[in-house]
């Protein structure tokens, strides 16, 4: 007698099947999402260590000075950013002691492109490159979108530089120069200023930099090597970089090794 059977699955066989190739995505996924993101940190690393090089190329040619617009130390607020974006004379920047109009020198004079200071990671903050040339702009057309990068503030106060804070290439090799984007005080997901050290991890991630998911952040420092951390109390002596030693962030670095990384997201 011919078997009944034809040669097909049963809907037990395809139940196994499915059941298989659920188990193997459950496995997989997760590392393909590791390798990915391990991907972006390592070209938002990319991007800082060229930032870094375009500002030890600045400094050569500016005696040893980091990029830095007008500056005021008596100016209150201590910092600013985002000012005369739509400003076309790059040479009449009224107002002092913007942050990111002094970034902006390095595209305008090292010629670096647009696309270095936004960050690969685009889940959580997306970025786009500005499109203004550099030459024609005094500053980024909107920072918040174009700029996903903070750098240590470049305009201290007197006082800060009575006690040795220099915004030159002269500065520490732990100093922290710049950094995946300050996320600033934001409840209740962010609160750099809640970071201390021991800290559980739902309170460490409060001052990680959104960029990759405040699971930590690329940093540049002062000899130009870039490494990815996991806490904001990664800079020299275990400075806070998002903050100042006063744990403020609108205020000036204090001393030489009081990194505070601006703007804020």
């Amino acid at each position: 007698m011919r078997s009944s059977r034809l040669g097909g699955f049963t809907i037990i066989e395809l139940l196994v099947v499915l059941a298989i190739i659920t188990i193997l995505m459950g496995i997989l996924l997760p590392t393909i999402e590791r390798v990915r993101h391990r991907g972006y940190i390592n070209a938002c690393a990319a991007n800082l260590h060229s930032i870094g090089q375009a500002m030890t190329m600045y400094a050569n040619d500016n005696h040893g000075s980091f990029p830095r617009a007008t500056y005021d130390p008596a100016a209150s607020p201590a910092w600013t950013a985002g000012n005369d974006a739509a400003l076309t004379e790059p040479t009449a920047i009224p107002h002092a002691n913007d942050v990111t109009s002094a970034v902006w020198l390095l595209m305008r004079v090292q010629k670096l492109p647009p696309t270095v200071f936004v960050c690969a990671y685009g889940d959580v903050n997306e970025f786009e490159a500005d499109k203004a040339a550099p030459l024609a702009h005094a500053n980024f057309t909107d920072y918040k979108k174009n700029l996903g990068y903070s750098f240590a503030n470049m305009y201290p106060s007197a006082a800060a530089v009575q006690n040795g804070y220099k915004w030159t290439s002269k500065v520490g090799a732990n100093f922290a120069l710049a950094a995946d984007i300050n996320p600033g005080i934001k409840s209740p997901n962010y609160d750099v200023t809640a970071v201390v050290p021991n800290a559980p991890w739902n309170i460490t991630k409060k001052g990680n930099s959104g960029n990759h998911e405040q699971e930590g952040q690329n940093v540049l420092y002062g000899d130009g090597h870039v490494t990815y951390q996991l806490t904001s109390l990664c800079g020299a002596n275990n400075d806070n970089i998002y903050t100042n030693h006063n744990n403020r962030i609108d205020q000036s670095p204090v001393d030489k090794d009081d990194s505070l990384l601006l703007p804020t997201d």
